[in-house]
Formats: C-alpha cells, structure tokens, sequence
C-alpha cells in the first residue's frame, strides 16, 4: 500500500471522513475543509511517526506540511529520502 493511501485509510478510519470517499483526493484541502483539526492533526502526527516510521520535528507542524494527502506524503518522502543513507 502506497503512503497516500495509508494516509487516505487513517482519515477515513481514525478521524471518520464523513464525505464521500472519491472527493478524499490527493489535492483536497484537509485544513480548509476541516477534515483535520487539531485533535485529528496529533492522530495523524502519531500514525505517521508509529506506522510509518517518520518522525515529525515541531517546526514541521505547519499547515503546508498537512493541506493535502499530496503534501503529506511528499514531507513523508523528503524525510525519508533525508534518512537513507548515501552510496
């Protein structure tokens, strides 16, 4: 399973996404619709730092880094890239 649809699973398993599940794209604004506020903001935080492995600095807590399942998984992705080691 791809990061985007593990996020796109948590949303609507943890924090109960209501709408319907094709309009959950990769571009939809979670913040600007309130899908994630900040109860549903520290979920998410812990799934992607116990399921996914990535750890989220506090200066990373800011709203481009979660607009979008777009925009989280490439903050997923740059940090991961980050944590691999070079040849």
């Amino acid at each position: 399973m791809s990061h985007i649809d593990s996020v796109r699973d948590f949303i609507i398993q943890e924090l109960h996404w209501g709408g319907d599940v094709g309009a959950l794209t990769e571009d939809y604004p979670l913040i600007a619709n309130h899908v994630i506020d900040s109860m549903g903001l520290l979920m998410l935080i812990s799934f992607l730092e116990d399921e996914l492995g990535v750890d989220i600095a506090d200066d990373e807590l800011v709203p481009s880094n979660f607009a979008t399942l777009k925009s989280i998984t490439s903050m997923i992705d740059r940090k991961r890239a980050a944590k691999s080691p070079t040849s």
